[in-house]
């Protein structure tokens, strides 16, 4: 509400002063910003009791619109990928819980897999976790031969 309250007066404000295109321009972008951040925003979301139940190598993702980490992390991981579901923390109450007793909103996007839990996950670090992940089960049949 404050991105677009001050983007509305900037736009006002450049308005008074004849500049018609940067003031239609800022308007646009506070608009766009304002539901960019928004809780509202839809994007990708699965129940976080669904996302268990998925298999052992599918990393559940917990991010909130409006979270930069969350976003760069999207942007990075585009598209449907049967190894990742995404939860969104202000749907879903029960990622809530999990994410307070992870550091609350300082640990998005939150990672989990398996075992493992990732605070403030990359791309970079989610594909090397997933990488180890499935690797894991390679090493331990070969010790086993």
């Amino acid at each position: 509400m404050l991105l677009l309250a001050g983007g509305l007066l900037l736009m006002t404000l450049l308005q008074l002063a004849d500049q018609w295109i940067a003031a239609i321009a800022v308007g646009l972008f506070s608009v766009f910003m304002a539901y960019w951040t928004s809780p509202l925003r839809s994007g990708p979301h699965v129940p976080l009791a669904q996302a268990r139940t998925r298999g052992a190598g599918t990393a559940i993702i917990l991010w909130a619109p409006g979270n930069p980490l969350s976003a760069r992390l999207q942007a990075a991981i585009r598209g449907p990928r049967e190894d990742v579901v995404w939860v969104n923390v202000f749907r879903d109450p029960h990622a809530q819980e999990l994410l307070t007793a992870h550091g609350g909103t300082d640990a998005l996007p939150l990672v989990l897999l398996g075992d493992t839990t990732m605070v403030n996950a990359t791309a970079g670090a989610l594909l090397d976790l997933q990488e180890a992940a499935r690797r894991e089960p390679e090493g331990g049949d070969a010790g086993e031969r």
